[in-house]
């Protein structure tokens, strides 16, 4: 019986795109000191890059997971926009560049390099994809809700910026891994971004408690994971979290 496989060509391709594009961003001023050295340059963008992989990797096979249980498929992609205002007579028209159809604006290639060139590479916008998740075929027979809840999604794109989040906690406790750190907490931080397209998003219009909640925590975390043990991170993280929940819940009651 043929399986189908855990990531197509198509999906791995945005997952390098997107790889590089955080390599490039993290390794921007790493290009020498006090002059440009190619050698050193080229060496920390690949270096950078395959760590953006694996941070990638490990954000959307998380996703994949999650949203089996849900009886989904997952697929990474860019972080695109399709118009250019809220009317369906403001999609963008087709267009072909070197043969390939483009329907849309990879707003997760231009923003990123955008940021590094103004900033000259202090700030580092991670927001390069997201996770799209489509029905399996005849996989939803016999489920009490056919469809998939805003509650039930906001849930599963919750849980690819928390995986990089714990990726960045684990790899905190060792030296020698500060790229990578870096990589998956800023990751985890753009990831949830309100910004159409984007995991922040579909988490806000699914469930806003579950998006202020969920925001604190990962803010709080980042910021703690600096000077705090992991445990002690998490758990003045939690209350910080579930405390501004309850505040906000008896305030709209």
């Amino acid at each position: 019986m043929h399986r189908k496989k855990i990531i197509d060509i198509k999906e791995f391709l945005s997952l390098i795109i997107g790889a590089a594009v955080l390599g490039f961003i993290f390794s921007f001023r790493e290009w020498g000191y006090g002059s440009l050295n190619t050698d050193l340059g080229l060496s920390n963008l690949i270096r950078a890059s395959i760590l953006s992989l694996i941070v990638l990797l490990v954000y959307q096979l998380s996703h994949k997971l999650i949203a089996r249980k849900f009886e989904l498929n997952s697929r990474f992609t860019l972080w695109s926009i399709k118009r250019f205002w809220f009317t369906k007579s403001s999609k963008f028209k087709e267009t072909k560049v070197f043969g390939i159809n483009l329907k849309s604006i990879k707003m997760g290639v231009i923003i990123p390099l955008l940021f590094a060139f103004l900033t000259n590479g202090m700030l580092k916008f991670a927001a390069v994809g997201t996770s799209e998740t489509t029905p399996k075929k005849g996989r939803n027979v016999g489920r009490e809700y056919k469809h998939l809840t805003e509650y039930e999604e906001a849930l599963i794109h919750l849980v690819g910026p928390l995986s990089c989040l714990l990726l960045a906690l684990i790899f905190k406790q060792f030296p020698g891994f500060d790229k990578l750190v870096e990589i998956s907490y800023t990751l985890a931080l753009f990831s949830m971004i309100p910004f159409s397209g984007l995991d922040g998003s579909k988490i806000f219009f699914g469930s806003l408690p579950l998006y202020l909640c969920s925001a604190t925590f990962i803010v709080i975390t980042v910021v703690l994971m600096q000077i705090l043990s992991p445990i002690l991170t998490l758990i003045l993280s939690a209350i910080t979290a579930i405390s501004l929940l309850i505040l906000f819940l008896y305030r709209t009651v």
